[in-house]
């Protein structure tokens, strides 16, 4: 009787924890001892619509520029805040900015630096000079679902994530998560989505178009199957459970009991 105990005791706790090996949850799994990507171009955020920009303007005379910077300048020549924090722009669906003295400007589709350049150009002939410009994505977002232990949206302040980046914020994969299908929901330039699947226990996962995380992306981990099956459980058979796992401890009792 003992044995039938144990047996299906060790079967109920199997059923509840399912089967996970190193084999598993390891990411980056491959036999080499060391493993070198090719040389390719750094990742550079590309602004597109819907992102909310700052366009920090710095020139010999401040007073030309003060609107870009969001402050007032006043007679006497000195700086007054108009509002707490830089001044914001937004990108509108066709993907352009409507600066100060510029007017709508064609800033989607372009690099940080690359804007940077528009802006500069186009006001060099304003200011009689080449002014510093500094243009920065304040709402590079991303979220992360699923199997993590801290699910929910973030904000890179850099423009720049890795895939393991993302999970780290997210604090990891919990041991339910599936690591070689874990799907990332990417919105296109013509506003088409994107869901692809990637293997984080594959190291040429590094190599991959969808390594570095763009605004908007949402990275889904799906869960394995003992936490999906385990959601279909209802109440009253977990209630079972519960009543054979104290009859089989109470009928071990009395057994021993009797022997005596």
């Amino acid at each position: 009787m003992k044995q039938y105990t144990v047996l299906l005791s060790a079967l109920i706790l199997l059923i509840a924890t399912g089967c996970a090996t190193t084999k598993d949850v390891a990411y980056l799994q491959y036999a080499e001892k060391q493993m070198k990507t090719e040389a390719r171009t750094l990742q550079e955020a590309t602004i597109k619509p819907k992102d909310i920009l700052t366009v920090n303007i710095q020139a010999s005379k401040p007073e030309l520029v003060a609107s870009f910077n969001g402050i007032y300048w006043t007679p006497q020549q000195q700086y007054s805040s108009m509002q707490s924090g830089m001044r914001t722009f937004l990108v509108d669906n066709s993907g352009e900015v409507d600066l100060p003295v510029l007017g709508l400007t064609k800033l989607g589709g372009l690099s940080l630096r690359e804007a940077e350049e528009v802006v500069k150009k186009a006001l060099t002939a304003y200011l009689n000079e080449v002014p510093s410009v500094n243009v920065q994505i304040q709402n590079y977002r991303y979220s992360v679902l699923g199997e993590v232990h801290k699910p929910g949206a973030f904000v890179s302040a850099n423009g720049k994530v890795t895939l393991f980046e993302a999970l780290a914020n997210a604090g990891d994969l919990t041991i339910y998560g599936i690591r070689d299908r874990v799907k990332i929901l990417r919105e296109n330039s013509d506003g088409s989505t994107t869901i692809a699947t990637i293997n984080l226990t594959d190291p040429e996962i590094i190599n991959s178009p969808y390594y570095y995380l763009q605004q908007g992306d949402v990275l889904y981990v799906m869960p394995n199957n003992a936490i999906a099956s385990s959601s279909n459980i209802s109440s009253g058979t977990t209630v079972w459970i519960s009543i054979s796992s104290i009859a089989l401890t109470v009928a071990n009792l009395l057994i021993t009991i009797l022997r005596r």
